[in-house]
Parts: structure tokens; C-alpha cells; sequence
């Protein structure tokens, strides 16, 4: 006869939920710290002197006890003081490399020791063209500058970032117990040295390496695999299963078990000990532990004490989607899926095949529960989603297994013997096996790309996904739920009828480089220009920033995208945008139209679904009530430079008139002062080529007289945009200038 089995209690499963609402309402609304502990002394109170709503108080105790432990985390570093005073700090500096994070831009990740003497613990970003030692430490001249979160683009506060200036030199090693970064890019090096070109898979799989997971995102995206080059909580469990094997042979239990715990934590700390790594080894920690003190403990209890202790630590870490993605897979494991017999005895006799069918039942159940309960978190971070891991998992996790197994012997034993050349050639037979695996997988049809989901809507489908699991386990429509599944529809489709971004101008922070969004009132969106990219290996700002932005605001077309020219700070992210939203109409120069760049776009299809608009000579457009009147290049017009054959438009809109000026320099702007200079009259001035010397004549500023001029330039940008010249002219005939250094300029309609 089937039976559920008796589930164990999780005391601690509801206050910690309590506890991690907590933490997220006090970064949504930041609640004072004082405030949230006075709030808990007095549910003390309470709960003393009612008996009758004490599990209530216990419960709204934790919630305030999670808000003022994300405002005690909240104190200033000393970076963040010295920055109350000042824009920058430049000073001789010692750090240390903890990793590259790409090597295309220089990018690295530093633990900052000491600035001029002082001792200062803090991560950093560093920017440098000199190639780093990861684990080697070093000493220069920083420029540090702050890191500041734009409050329209970013969620989180990035990390502050700095950049070598002068007299880089390496150090004696630090003197360490566990020098682990060195031992880590050590790890690294014997892999690319070992497993050259195939070195990628085996870095990203046992160590994490950025890089290495770069080279195998899209298509393990695609396929809806990309857990198993994270990793995470599966990789744990995987070598906990192997390692115990090995070590029950040489110790006795409890021994063999405590080895294990020092090994899996020094290999966590050379994964940095990221989220579902630490996860993962909290739980087999409490797991022994519980054994060892015969303390019966379950699933939901170490899922709760593992979420604790790393919240109390770092309550920030509530916010690593990595976390978020990791508790969310373990937890439906854990506690949605249903606990049956899917195949009767009286069905089938056979006990073996019965056994054999119901176990592979449960695992399609538990690949589709996940795959639907990340659907949409990964839809609300990254705009993608897949339940093709429904079918890859299959295959996938075993080879996975195999290949992480490989990758260990390889890195540790040598190569240069026969039986060392055998594993490396199992592991490069097998990681071709899994290649043409994922590409096969990724060509099945259950895959979202480019679709976003707002912050409610994934409550929705959080609350639906509960309700459906609910269902599943007791195999029973329950009506109480009604009322929750109907909430959940609600929520879901919510969004979809709100106006989620507020008409205006916006003018994103997208460094020395123009994006601007204009947004009018009856839902119409004209967008100039798309921001930067840098090099063809790295993804564009659109793709980075502006395409999540837009997804999260319900922005899914665009009425007008006008293209001022082809730079690449003005045309970096087109093609992002172009594949990810739906442009009807494009507004081009005809130098753009020939130029062989645009000509490749075409020809790959990225512009099939837009209507053109080559602009030739002086015209207006209707938009929602706008006009949109193209000033320039004209028919008569022509120049070498490609700054000077920016389109320049005015829009005019609820009685303002708004000029856009792309990088248009000084040559475009006398002929627009000889040929029309009454058009040039605006409120709004975007001020061209960034604030550059080469553009803003004062005849030119004079004839627009803009009540307000906006600057579009990085923090400290090399080039040292705005340059003083054209600032003293806008100081003279504006009474506001904005830039977009210090965040995206929102102007709303007037």
C-alpha cells in the first residue's frame, strides 16, 4: 500500500521567510534601524502580555529583526566616507588581484589592502591594459572613483571602481594560511596549459572561471543547461556522493566525514563562495552535524537554517540572483514536489520495473517543477527563459557528472603518461558528446528570448506556481485556492495594463556616448540612438542595460528609432535593439544608408520588419501629437567628417521646443546659423559631441538661448568631456546644465 511518508517539522521554515521580508522591505523602503528594533521591543511586549497572537508577533519580530539588520549592513565603508567629501581619490595604493573578469576590457576584481598607508579592505573594480596575476599582489598609483548607482537604470549600487595610473609594480606574496587566489590561478593555468582550447568548459565547470562560462552561455542558455557549468548546490552533492566513496574506504565514518567538510570548504573558498556554493555546503554541514548529534532535521529545516546563517552574515546576499535561483530549485525539490507512487501495484506488478518507472516519472515532474519555477525570475533578470533543460537535463546532468569527475583527475594528476593522455582524451570525446547534446537541445522550440517580466508578475507566477504544486500533491482541485489562483492571474496580468514608464525625456547614463528615450503621453516611444559598445567580443550597453530596463517597464516596441550617425558610442546596441524589440520606423542619413555597416545589417535581415526613412533634406513627421522637424544635413550640406552629418532634429511638443544635436561640431553648426537660424530656437538644448570643444560655437548657443542644456559624458571620461570652453557658453546663455555623469536625466512633460 503507497503512503506518504511523515514529513519532519520546520520550525524555523515561516520565521525565516519573515526574517528574509524583512531584509528586502528594508532596502525597498529604508526603514531606519532604530525604527525596525524599536518596532521589535515592542512585539516583545505584546506577545508577553497576549498569549493569543503570540505566534503572530513572533513571526512580524523576525520581520522586523531582518530590516534592521540591512541597516546595520548598510554603514558607510571608509571609501564610502571619503567619498562624502570628495569625487575621487588618487593615491599610491596596495591590492590584490582576486580575478579577471574580462579580458577583452581589462577588467579585474581587487581586494584593496591599503591606500596611502591606511588600511582599507574593500572590493574594487580595476580597469587596467596591463595584464594582472590573479593572487599576486601589487602596488601604483589609483585613481578610485565612486560607485554610483543610477537611480533610473540600476537596482544595486556597483562596486567602486579604479585605474592605474602611474608606477605599477608587483610585491612580495602576502603571507597567508590559505593563499587561495594564487592557488586558484594556478588551478587555471594547469588547465589551459593541460586542455588548451577546451580548457574553457573545465574552468567554468570546476572553478567558476567568468571567461570560461562566457564561451558556453548562449547555447547552455538556450538549451536550459547553464546550471551545469555554474557551480552550484548540484556539483556539491555530486562530489559530496564521490568524495564519501573514496574516503569510507580509508576512515572510519565520522572521520571520513569531517575530512570532507575541510576539503569542500577549501574548494568553496576557491569558488569565492558564491551563493549556491555555500548553500550547498551549509547544508551537508548541518546535515552531518545533525547526524552526528542524532538530531532528526528536515529538508525545509536545513533549507532554513543554510538561508539564516548566510542572510545573517550578509543580508546583500538576499539580492544575488545566484542565491535566489539556487534556495528556489532546492525548495521546490524539497517541498512542492509531490511524494507518491505514480504507478500502482495493481497497475504493475513487477516491482523493479514499477520502481524503475515511477523514479523516471518523478525526475520528468522534478526537471519540469524547476524548469516552470525559474521561468520567471530568468524572464525578470534576463529576459530569457527555456524549458528545453526538461529534455537536456536528461542526458546533460549525467554527462555533466562525468566530465567534472574528468576535469578534477585532469588537473591533478598528470597528463604526460598514458593513462593520463587517456583521461584528457575521455574528457575532450566526451565534452564533444555534450556539445552536439546542448546544440541539439537548443534547437527545440521551448525557448523565450527577449520577454521580461516585471517585479509583480513574478509575484504572480510565484503564487500561481505555489497553488499548482499545492494541487499536485494532494492530486485534488482544491477551492480554497480559488481565491489565491484568481489573486495570481491578477497580478500577472496587471502590468499589462498600467502605464509602467512615466512620459518624458530620459536620458540614460550610458557613459560618453547618447541614448535618449522619449516617451509621450498616449504611449508612443522615439528613441535616440542606442548607446555603446566598445569591442565586438563584449555585449553592448543596450543589450546590458537599456533592453532589461525597457522589458521590466513593459516597453516592447518602438515607434521611431532615429540614428544620428554610425559611431559607435551613437550605434553600438542597434542591433540588440533591432533584435529585440519590434522598430517600426528607422530615421537614417543617406551617408548612413550607404555606409558598409548598415549595409551588413540589412543584409543579415535585421531590418526586414522596420520601415526606412532616409533623410535627405529638411522635413517634419508627425508623432502622438509631436512633430518631429529634421533640421540638418540638409540637401546642400556636405563634409568629410562624420560628426558634422549627424542628424540634428527639433521636437516640438506641449508648447517646448527640444533640439537634438547628435555629435554635430562647429562646420554643421554655421551652416544651420546661415541656412534657418529661427529654427534653431528651442527650451532644451542635448549639447553636441558630448560637450567637446569641437562643438557649442557661442553663435550657435546664442541663436537656440536653451533654458536648460543637457551633457552626455561619462565621470571622468578620458577625453575629459565637458570641455570648459563650451561650459562657459552654456553657464552664460542657460540657467541649467545637466549631466548625465551623475545619472539618467528624466524630464517629465510640462
Amino acid at each position: 500500500m503507497d503512503s506518504q511518508p511523515k514529513q519532519l517539522p520546520a520550525p524555523l521554515f515561516y520565521p525565516v521567510l519573515c526574517w528574509c521580508a524583512g531584509i528586502a522591505l528594508g532596502k525597498w523602503l529604508n526603514i531606519p534601524g532604530w525604527w525596525a528594533l524599536g518596532a521589535s521591543a515592542g512585539l516583545i511586549g505584546l506577545a508577553l502580555a497576549f498569549r493569543q497572537i503570540r505566534v503572530v508577533c513572533i513571526l512580524l519580530i523576525c520581520l522586523c529583526l531582518g530590516a534592521a539588520r540591512f541597516a546595520v549592513s548598510q554603514r558607510p565603508t571608509l571609501l564610502d566616507a571619503a567619498f562624502a567629501s570628495r569625487d575621487r581619490i588618487v593615491n599610491k595604493a596596495e591590492f590584490t588581484v582576486k580575478q579577471q573578469l574580462s579580458r577583452s576590457g581589462g577588467i579585474f576584481e581587487i581586494e584593496l589592502r591599503q591606500v596611502q598607508g591606511m588600511r582599507i579592505d574593500e572590493p574594487l573594480l580595476l580597469f587596467s591594459q596591463t595584464e594582472l596575476v590573479p593572487g599576486q599582489r601589487y602596488s601604483a598609483y589609483l585613481e578610485i572613483l565612486p560607485g554610483k548607482r543610477d537611480p533610473v537604470l540600476d537596482t544595486f549600487r556597483p562596486l567602486h571602481r579604479a585605474y592605474i595610473r602611474k608606477s605599477l609594480r608587483e610585491l612580495p606574496g602576502e603571507r597567508s594560511l590559505l593563499p587561495i587566489a594564487s592557488w586558484r590561478a594556478s588551478l587555471l593555468r594547469v588547465l589551459d596549459e593541460r586542455m588548451g582550447p577546451d580548457a574553457g568548459f573545465a574552468k567554468a565547470l570546476t572553478l567558476s572561471d567568468t571567461a570560461g562560462k562566457g564561451q558556453y552561455r548562449d547555447s547552455l542558455t538556450r538549451s536550459g543547461m547553464i546550471h551545469l557549468i555554474v557551480v552550484s548546490g548540484l556539483h556539491i552533492w555530486f562530489i559530496y556522493w564521490v568524495c564519501m566513496m573514496l574516503l569510507n574506504v580509508l576512515f572510519p565514518r565520522p572521520l571520513a566525514e569531517a575530512v570532507f567538510m575541510l576539503l569542500i570548504g577549501l574548494y568553496a573558498a576557491l569558488n569565492h563562495w558564491s551563493p549556491p556554493v555555500l548553500r550547498s555546503v551549509l547544508m551537508i554541514g548541518l546535515m552531518i552535524f545533525a547526524r552526528w548529534r542524532s538530531i532528526p532535521l528536515s529538508g525545509a529545516q536545513l533549507l532554513a537554517l543554510s538561508l539564516l546563517i548566510i542572510t545573517a552574515i550578509s543580508p546583500a546576499q538576499l539580492f544575488d540572483v545566484g542565491l535566489q535561483l539556487s534556495f528556489l530549485c532546492v525548495g521546490v525539490i524539497m517541498l512542492g514536489l509531490p511524494r507518491r507512487a505514480w504507478i500502482k501495484e495493481r497497475d504493475l506488478p513487477s516491482d523493479i520495473l514499477r520502481m524503475r518507472l515511477n523514479r523516471g516519472i518523478d525526475y520528468l515532474v522534478m526537471n519540469t517543477a524547476v524548469g516552470l519555477a525559474v521561468m520567471p525570475l530568468t524572464l525578470y533578470y534576463f529576459g530569457t527563459a527555456s524549458l528545453n533543460g526538461i529534455i537536456g537535463n536528461i542526458l546533460g546532468v549525467p554527462l555533466s557528472g562525468v566530465l567534472l569527475v574528468l576535469c578534477f583527475i585532469v588537473m591533478i594528476l598528470p597528463t604526460n603518461n598514458l593513462l593520463g593522455a587517456a583521461y584528457l582524451t575521455s574528457y575532450r570525446l566526451l565534452l564533444r558528446i555534450f556539445e552536439g547534446w546542448t546544440d541539439l537541445v537548443g534547437s527545440l522550440p521551448f525557448y523565450l528570448d527577449n520577454s521580461r517580466l516585471t517585479a509583480v508578475q513574478v509575484l504572480g507566477c510565484g503564487l500561481l506556481l505555489v497553488c499548482l504544486l499545492r494541487m499536485l500533491r494532494l492530486w485534488a482541485f482544491l477551492p480554497r485556492l480559488l481565491p489565491a489562483i484568481l489573486l495570481a492571474c491578477l497580478l500577472i496580468a496587471l502590468p499589462g495594463f498600467l502605464n509602467q514608464t512615466a512620459a518624458g525625456v530620459y536620458l540614460f547614463n550610458a557613459g560618453t556616448a547618447d541614448c535618449i528615450l522619449i516617451r509621450l503621453e498616449d504611449g508612443s516611444n522615439l528613441l535616440v540612438d542606442t548607446g555603446p559598445k566598445h569591442r565586438s567580443s563584449e555585449k553592448s550597453w543596450a543589450a546590458r542595460k537599456l533592453i532589461p530596463w525597457l522589458g521590466r517597464k513593459g516597453v516592447n516596441s518602438l515607434d521611431w528609432l532615429i540614428l544620428t550617425h554610425l559611431d559607435s558610442d551613437h550605434s553600438g546596441g542597434f542591433a540588440d535593439l533591432c533584435s529585440a524589440l519590434t522598430v517600426k520606423n528607422i530615421a537614417i542619413t543617406d551617408e548612413t544608408r550607404d555606409d558598409p555597416l548598415w549595409q551588413a545589417w540589412r543584409d543579415t535581415g535585421l531590418l526586414d520588419a522596420s520601415e526606412l526613412r532616409c533623410i535627405e533634406d529638411t522635413v517634419s513627421v508627425w508623432i502622438g501629437g509631436a512633430r518631429i522637424k529634421f533640421l540638418h544635413p540638409d540637401a546642400s550640406y556636405w563634409s568629410e567628417a562624420d560628426n558634422d552629418l549627424s542628424l540634428v532634429f527639433r521636437l516640438d511638443y506641449k508648447g517646448r521646443r527640444y533640439l537634438f544635436t547628435g555629435d554635430a561640431q562647429v562646420s554643421a553648426e554655421r551652416h544651420m546659423l546661415d541656412a534657418y537660424p529661427e529654427e534653431l530656437k528651442a527650451d532644451y538644448l542635448k549639447a553636441g559631441h558630448h560637450g567637446s570643444r569641437s562643438s557649442s560655437s557661442e553663435e550657435f548657443v546664442r541663436a537656440v538661448s536653451p533654458r536648460e542644456v543637457w551633457i552626455t559624458a561619462a565621470e571622468g571620461n578620458r577625453w575629459n568631456f565637458p570641455h570648459p570652453e563650451p561650459l562657459r557658453v552654456f553657464q552664460r546663455y542657460a540657467s541649467s546644465i545637466r549631466s548625465t555623469a551623475g545619472g539618467t536625466i528624466v524630464v517629465p512633460w510640462q
